[in-house]
């Protein structure tokens, strides 16, 4: 039997993969709840819709052809915290960056709070590195 952090691992694994990736809006749909609130976004821009927005509008065409890794995943109680980076080539401004049609990385440590295998809250620290 998986304990609570080896099933909420599982769930951000899987909200990373097939959505932060893949933009498959089914497992943003299945995984963010209702009420999910993004403490990084600013104020107005913080609530489940505008992180949908942000992944699927100005992540993805801005870096096409995003990859990610996974370096950490740790889990305690109800919260797992991911350390990671996505790399792809920066083909439109993101971040205050400008397009550059070279490969840039933004690394990230994710925290995600989950309540019944869903998202329910998001804190991150970001740093963009181009090249």
């Amino acid at each position: 039997m998986q304990t609570l952090s080896e099933k909420n691992k599982a769930v951000v694994r899987r909200f990373n993969e097939e959505f932060l990736v893949k933009g498959d809006i089914s497992a943003f749909d299945e995984i963010v709840a209702p009420d999910f609130i993004n403490h990084t976004a600013p104020a107005g821009s913080n609530d489940r819709n505008a992180t949908r927005d942000f992944i699927l509008l100005l992540l993805h065409p801005a870096m096409p052809d995003l990859q990610l890794e996974i370096f950490d995943m740790i889990a305690e109680d109800d919260k797992v915290v991911t350390r990671k980076a996505f790399t792809g080539t920066l083909t439109g401004s993101f971040l205050g960056q400008p397009a550059t049609g070279k490969k840039a990385t933004l690394r990230i440590i994710d925290i995600i709070q989950l309540r019944d295998g869903q998202y329910t809250a998001h804190w991150s620290i970001r740093e963009m590195i181009t090249a």
